[in-house]
């Protein structure tokens, strides 16, 4: 039986948390807005979103209010 494809926001979230464990985005860094990430990796916001609050239930990235998004700090 074949395969189906991720969900978009399921490639979203694989493709941030990648570049989070790699150390390519370092903790405390800003992630992109929902705006941008759309625009990225041409989907809707609601897939961004859902993307985004997806790594916020792994632990991976945290907002901060009226500060934006962040790759959480590891403990």
């Amino acid at each position: 039986m074949a395969r189906q494809p991720l969900p978009p926001y399921l490639q979203v979230a694989a493709d941030l948390r990648e570049k989070i464990t790699s150390g390519e985005w370092l903790p405390g860094e800003q992630v992109p807005s929902l705006d941008d990430l759309s625009e990225t990796y041409k989907v809707s916001r609601t897939t961004a979103r859902r993307a985004v609050q997806l790594l916020i239930t792994e632990g991976l990235i945290e907002t901060r209010p009226r500060w934006g998004t962040f790759v959480a700090e590891r403990h």
